[in-house]
């Protein structure tokens, strides 16, 4: 079966690999919230779902994935107390958040808010994907779906090698073709690509490098992430402080 799929996705890429690797990909990120655990008082403060939309700006060697600039300040952020805790939800993806890779180099920089203050986390997660045999079409692509555990969380992608592009939204890549579509903890967090737009980037669709933030690697900004979550649970008590979502 492993050597079938190799075969085909060889297929598919060669047929398909005269076609323009640049253009620009819209993804609608879903976050589904549990509410079970919060007091009866705050459920109806937080909205059961969140989302929002993010663009794929790429071409063969890199990508920026980053809001889509009138979604920016749109519900980016709610805040709720009760029952002596204070939770803050930021939307998934929203306001100057932006993920860059470079292909050629190897390179990725998390640009993301915390708390305030920005960070450029360089470095990226190693993932083991297993491609498997199930496909479906999303956004007129046929794609391929491929696993692996993030921890004890099942995550799911579907790739499109008609893309012949190892990117796609977020961390998300790595896979021979572009990602389409993503599954996080069984529907718990969703991405997926709402329109393809496969062309020559104009002169304002700029893939730059994040320059503005503190510059920290994967473990440092877990570290002070973990320290000040922390801080805000001792604060209400050990009763927990808040929980903050991205994409």
């Amino acid at each position: 079966m492993k050597s079938f799929i190799v075969v085909l996705l060889s297929s598919i890429a060669a047929c398909c690999f005269a076609q323009n690797k640049e253009g620009v990909i819209t993804y609608e990120s879903i976050m589904r919230i549990d509410l079970s655990r919060l007091p009866p008082e705050m459920k109806g403060m937080i909205p059961p779902e969140r989302k929002s939309k993010n663009q794929l700006l790429f071409n063969e060697k890199e990508s920026i994935y980053k809001a889509v600039a009138e979604e920016e300040d749109s519900n980016r952020e709610v805040t709720a107390s009760g029952g002596g805790v204070r939770i803050q939800l930021r939307t998934p993806g929203g306001g100057d958040n932006e993920f860059y890779t470079n292909l050629e180099e190897g390179e990725s920089i998390d640009k993301t808010e915390f708390m305030g203050r920005i960070f450029l986390i360089k470095g990226g997660e190693e993932i083991d994907w297993k491609i498997t045999s199930e496909s479906q079409m999303i956004a007129g692509y046929q794609c391929m779906k491929a696993t692996y555990m993030r921890d004890t969380i099942p995550v799911s992608a579907w790739f499109a090698p008609q893309i012949p592009v190892s990117l796609g939204p977020a961390e998300f890549q790595g896979l021979p073709g572009m990602v389409l579509a993503v599954d996080i903890n069984d529907g718990r967090r969703t991405i997926k690509a709402m329109e393809v737009d496969l062309r020559v980037l104009s002169d304002a669709e700029v893939i730059t490098v994040p320059q503005k933030g503190k510059k920290v690697t994967r473990k440092q900004f877990e570290k002070i992430r973990d320290e000040k979550l922390e801080e805000m649970r001792e604060m209400n008590g050990g009763r927990g402080g808040g929980f903050i979502i991205r994409n």
